[in-house]
Parts: C-alpha cells; sequence; structure tokens
C-alpha cells in the first residue's frame, strides 16, 4: 500500500509541475518574429553532477550586447540545488560574464541561428550546498530566464518561458524492454499543421514529459486519441500517465499514446529541418523504481516542398530533368544521384546543411523522394516529371492556373 501511495503522489505532483497559467500557454502559441533565445535542455547520467548548457539565438544576429537573468529550481521539489558556476564564451568577439544569476555578453560577432552563444555550467549542490556527491534517480531542475534582452529586443514572457532548460538527472541504467519515440516525419506543405506520433513501449507505474520543437517551429497542442492511456498535461505541451485505480504496472505494447502537432514556420525552405524532442522523461514503475527507458527516440520533420528535386524552393524545368535523370541512373547503376546533388546544395544553403548534420543525408533523401512522388503512388517514375512540365506549362500559359500552387494544379486534375 506504502508504494502505492509513492506512486500516486508522484502523478500527483507531476500534474502539478506540468500545470501553467493559461496566460502562458496561448501567448507561447504565437510564433516569435523578432530574435529570441534557447536553452537546451539537458539529461545527465545519475553519477554526474554537473550540467553544460548551451544558449543560442533563434535567428541570424549580428549580436554586441545581451543580458540574461536566470534563476533554478527544482521541479516538482526538493533539497538538492542546481547553481549555474561559471560562463565561457563560445563566439569569438564576445565576452561572456556571470554576477548574481546575471549573463551578460559584451563585444560584436555576427551569430549564426543554433550557433551556441556560450556555455553555461551548472552544479548541483546537497542540502548543506556542498556539491552533491549523490543525486536521486529522475531529479529535475528548471533553469528559467527571468529577464532577457537581445540587442534592443526585450523577450516576451512566452518567448522566456519558451527559452527555459530542464536539467534532468537520468538512472544510470537504462531499462531493457521500454522504449518512447517520437516517429520522424517527412512534410510537403507548412500550411497544415504536422501530427507526430507518440509511440509507448514497456511497463510503467507512471510517467510524465514536455515536448520542444526546433528552428522556429511551435507546438500547437497535444491530440490524444480515443483509447489512449495517457493524459494531456494542463499547458498542452506534454503528456502524463498515472492510473490512481492500478494495482501493478501498465504495460504499453508499442501503442501509439498520442499526437504532438506542430505547426511550421510559413517562411520554412526546401530541406529545413525541424526537432520535436523530449524536454526530459521522469518515469517511474509501481514498486517506486525510476525507469529510463533504453530507447528514447526524437522526431525529425523534413520539409521539402512537393517536386523541388534540387531543393531550390521553387519547382521549376531542371527539378522534371534531375527527377529523370535520377531515375534513368536508379535503372542504370542502382543509384540515386539526389545525394550527390544535396551534397553540393549544402555547401550553398545553411538549411540543407543544418538537415544533412543534424539528420542524417539519408533522411533528406528519403524526403526528396516523398515530395517527388507528385501523384503519390508510392513510387517516382516519368509521370511526377510530367506533372511539373505540365503544371509549369500551365501556369505559364493558362489563365487559370497562374495563380495556382502545384497542390492546386495537382487537385484539380
Amino acid at each position: 500500500m506504502k508504494k502505492v501511495i509513492s506512486v500516486a503522489t508522484t502523478a500527483a505532483m507531476t500534474l502539478s509541475m506540468l500545470s501553467v497559467p493559461a496566460m502562458i500557454c496561448s501567448a507561447a502559441e504565437e510564433v516569435a518574429t523578432s530574435v529570441s533565445v534557447v536553452l537546451q535542455d539537458q539529461t545527465i547520467e545519475k553519477g554526474l553532477t554537473t550540467f553544460t548548457v548551451p544558449v543560442s539565438l533563434t535567428k541570424d544576429t549580428a549580436l554586441s550586447s545581451a543580458e540574461l537573468k536566470l534563476s533554478t529550481k527544482a521541479y516538482p521539489g526538493g533539497r538538492y540545488v542546481a547553481k549555474i558556476d561559471s560562463v565561457e564564451s563560445a563566439v569569438e568577439g564576445l565576452t561572456v560574464t556571470l554576477e548574481n544569476g546575471t549573463v551578460t555578453v559584451s563585444g560584436s560577432a555576427d551569430v549564426k541561428k543554433g550557433e551556441t552563444v556560450f556555455n553555461l555550467k551548472v552544479k548541483l549542490l546537497d542540502p548543506n550546498g556542498n556539491m552533491a556527491a549523490t543525486i536521486p534517480d529522475n531529479a529535475n531542475f528548471k533553469l528559467s530566464v527571468d529577464s532577457a534582452k537581445i540587442g534592443e529586443t526585450t523577450l516576451t514572457d512566452a518567448e522566456k518561458e519558451e527559452a527555459a532548460a530542464f536539467l534532468f538527472v537520468r538512472p544510470a541504467k537504462k531499462t531493457a524492454d521500454c522504449s518512447f519515440t517520437l516517429d520522424s516525419v517527412n512534410v510537403t506543405s507548412t500550411a497544415s499543421v504536422v501530427s507526430v506520433p507518440v509511440t509507448v513501449n514497456g511497463s510503467y507505474g507512471v510517467f510524465s514529459t514536455r515536448f520542444r520543437a526546433s528552428n522556429g517551429a511551435v507546438i500547437k497542442s497535444v491530440t490524444i486519441p480515443e483509447g489512449s492511456k495517457v493524459e494531456a498535461s494542463k499547458d498542452g505541451k506534454g503528456i502524463v500517465f498515472a492510473d490512481m485505480n492500478a494495482d501493478a504496472d501498465t504495460k504499453f505494447d508499442n501503442e501509439v499514446v498520442a499526437y504532438v502537432n506542430v505547426q511550421l514556420p510559413a517562411d520554412a525552405v526546401s530541406g529545413q529541418s525541424f526537432k520535436v524532442t523530449t524536454k526530459y522523461f521522469d518515469a517511474y514503475n509501481f514498486e517506486d523504481t525510476a525507469i529510463y527507458p533504453e530507447k528514447l527516440e526524437n522526431s525529425d520533420i523534413i520539409y521539402v516542398l512537393k517536386g523541388d528535386a534540387d531543393l531550390s524552393n521553387a519547382l521549376k524545368q531542371v527539378d522534371a530533368t534531375l527527377i529523370l535523370r535520377d531515375i534513368l541512373s536508379r535503372e542504370v547503376n542502382k543509384k540515386s544521384l539526389l545525394a550527390e546533388t544535396y551534397e553540393t546544395t549544402k555547401t550553398k544553403n545553411a538549411e540543407v546543411a543544418a538537415t544533412v548534420e543534424n539528420c542524417g543525408m539519408d533522411k533528406l533523401v528519403n524526403a526528396a523522394m516523398d515530395a517527388i512522388d507528385v501523384n503519390a503512388d508510392n513510387k517516382v517514375t516519368a509521370t511526377d516529371a510530367t506533372y511539373i512540365l505540365k503544371y509549369l506549362l500551365a501556369h505559364e500559359v493558362d489563365d487559370n492556373f497562374k495563380d495556382k500552387t502545384f497542390d492546386e494544379y495537382l487537385g484539380a486534375k
């Protein structure tokens, strides 16, 4: 009975920590138009007592000044403390100092989106203020941005909440036969919300997590399918499982328990990728032993404009030509030409280069193959190239199609 109460208490605290004011939730759904900051979530193995937290910007910026006031808090509570110990610049030309929890950046440098500007070192302390020798499994600390100014831009409450990071101490030993997977998704349009399936396997007494989207993508909501055992967190950015009526662990058999609904930025370009990640994964079995899946996989969303074989972010005759050449190469040499094409493209296109670095060339090629299968028959043939050429011609000479997108043209066929 004691262990049942323990799991129920953990679940109650989990629900509490996932509840944030509705005002913040609705504001966070707005797509930021100015530069903001991101503190990267960190998970370390139990036994380590120091986190290194990279801090980056959300847009390319000529940076000469910034000031961030930071604070830490144990979630959902606890006696251990995370202390911001030091800071180190990661960009030549920028000087970074730390005083009373405030980081000040000065100097001058052109900083790329996603590039680490500086690293925070955070140490874990015991209740007496000494370096902690042993941190409990699944200890969780939030590193918050209390206020921030990047140049002349002051971060909004929503941007500060999105910038915050969770620092999570996972068990030293991962749990066999347990997995938590955010499926990767290829898309050919930015107009629709992308639904990322969440698949769970293994036995759990309770678990919770929250999600983060990268590169300007925004998590709009979490949808729970009928029959799922989990619930959406009150802020709509995470899920929680806690069956108060259970008297033993609940088995999940590779079940899709939720969908994370993500809106890509309207200015996304062909070949650009977006990650949906877990900020942490806090789980226990019914014996109150911490669980951490041996497989925890984040999602890659890769956007390629439909028909855009060369990733130029526009539909042109060269796309049809490249499709035909690729078909011939695969038939004769058993080799696709797309990877070779994108090796050249990534030297000129930062987003394509980032996708190759973060997702791998194979994932990018697969996304492109989905995009050039324009008639959606699960194969790339000369017919797909023909559709592109006919659309370009109709767009040029037919008044009925001058303002229509490729999707609209295909829908009218």
